[in-house]
């Protein structure tokens, strides 16, 4: 029975991705979110179950709960520390999701395909929504958008169902890797997952999300440098697509028609990072306390907003994802966390590279592509503000784990 529950709670969140980032309760009451009150839920139900508390991997559970301590003692180290903790008690939902994969994937490895059939999924739905937006306009939403989504220079961003489209842009990036990867049991053609591959790139176009472009031809270039001939063929293909889609077809494209120069853009954003370190400076160990960053400079860093036709706004982040997580998590903080996500990434290209392991060696490499690509576009895009990007990070992290481990041999089918 605790197997079926843990499961339906892995299958609910990933099949339902598009709404676990809708709120069920009031900011006043901690905007707390669909996917905080499943995860909370599983675990209430999972009290008394039968299960097996030896731990997966001691290295990544200590690392995990130290990372907690050195949270909640920044939160009360904080001069917000109630709001810490609601941050803190949402930030803990990623990690009862991330304990509960790696430890189903251990048990069961072919359930990595059932994982991976709901991001497909999720993907392809919002390429549907995309598809109703492309026809109706920016009244088909499924959140208020962000003022990103506005028309630039008569060009718009389209953001799908997320509320922004440089969220929405590394989200497709991500996802493009993850239809590369086939499922041997199910002997479906590999043109179909390649053809989505390109769909979902050329979507991406329409996003103007430069930071995830960068990403995705990191990605690429991963593939184009471990996987074999196919996918250096597959490489070179999609490298003389996006130049004809730029030489001939820019205007149709947001991410080809970004009206800020780039210089200009690059200033602003280095004296939002210059503020952001200053910060940082201030409180280098132990951080301003998780989810605390836009109430922090609304009283000791005035200088640092948002101007959106006349309205100013406190920023929430400096613009990087890094900085941000430094900042709010300190040095100790910022490491442990670091730390969670290169080791996995490190550990895969070990096994990719050691031609001892043959099976699971295509997993791994699309997926630690897909991660990376995140962590290229987390540079200058503070992505986990949308509950849903974490949830996609921590699964790919948790896949990378999950390998490490000897009955985790994911098998696939080099045909």
């Amino acid at each position: 029975m605790g197997a079926d529950i843990k499961k339906n709670y892995l299958l609910y969140t990933v099949f339902l991705f598009p709404f676990m980032d809708l709120f069920i309760t009031t900011q006043d009451w901690g905007g707390y979110k669909v996917f905080d009150i499943i995860s909370y839920f599983t675990v209430i139900l999972l009290i008394g179950k039968p299960k097996n508390w030896r731990s997966i991997n001691t290295l990544y559970t200590a690392t995990s709960f130290l990372l907690m301590v050195v949270l909640i003692v920044g939160s009360l180290h904080s001069e917000f520390i109630a709001r810490s903790f609601v941050f803190l008690s949402q930030f803990v939902t990623v990690f009862i999701y991330a304990s509960i994969l790696v430890r189903q994937l251990h048990q069961e490895p072919t359930f990595i395909y059932d994982i991976l059939k709901g991001l497909k999924f999720s993907c392809l739905f919002s390429l549907g929504f995309l598809a109703l937006q492309l026809i109706f306009g920016l009244s088909v939403a499924l959140y208020k958008l962000n003022l990103n989504a506005s028309a630039y220079d008569s060009i718009i961003r389209y953001p799908s169902y997320f509320e922004d489209p440089q969220k929405y842009g590394q989200f497709l990036a991500m996802s493009s890797f993850i239809f590369l990867i086939e499922n041997p049991a199910k002997k479906i053609n590999s043109l179909i997952g390649q053809a989505l591959f390109f769909l979902v790139i050329i979507s991406l176009f329409l996003t103007g999300v430069r930071a995830a472009f960068t990403g995705l031809c990191v990605g690429m270039i991963i593939l184009f440098l471990f996987g074999d001939k196919k996918y250096k063929i597959l490489g070179i293909a999609c490298a003389v697509i996006v130049i004809i889609t730029a030489v001939f077809f820019a205007n149709h494209f947001a991410i080809f028609n970004r009206g800020a120069d780039v210089n200009d853009t690059a200033s602003v954003r280095y004296a939002y990072w210059e503020g952001a370190y200053k910060i940082f400076l201030q409180n280098p160990l132990l951080g301003i306390g998780i989810g605390n960053y836009q109430n922090y400079v609304s009283l000791h860093a005035q200088d640092q907003f948002w101007l959106f036709f006349g309205t100013y706004e406190y920023m929430d982040h400096p613009e990087s994802g890094y900085l941000k997580l430094l900042v709010e998590f300190g040095v100790l903080g910022f490491i442990l966390l670091l730390f969670l996500i290169f080791v996995p990434v490190i550990n895969a290209f070990y096994v990719i590279i050691n031609p001892v392991f043959a099976d699971g060696k295509k997993i791994l490499l699309f997926v630690s592509a897909s991660l990376i690509c995140w962590l290229v576009a987390f540079v200058t895009v503070y992505s986990f503000s949308d509950l849903r990007i974490g949830i996609f990070v921590v699964t790919l992290i948790s896949i990378l784990i999950s390998s490490s481990y000897g009955s985790a041999n994911y098998k696939y089918d080099e045909n």
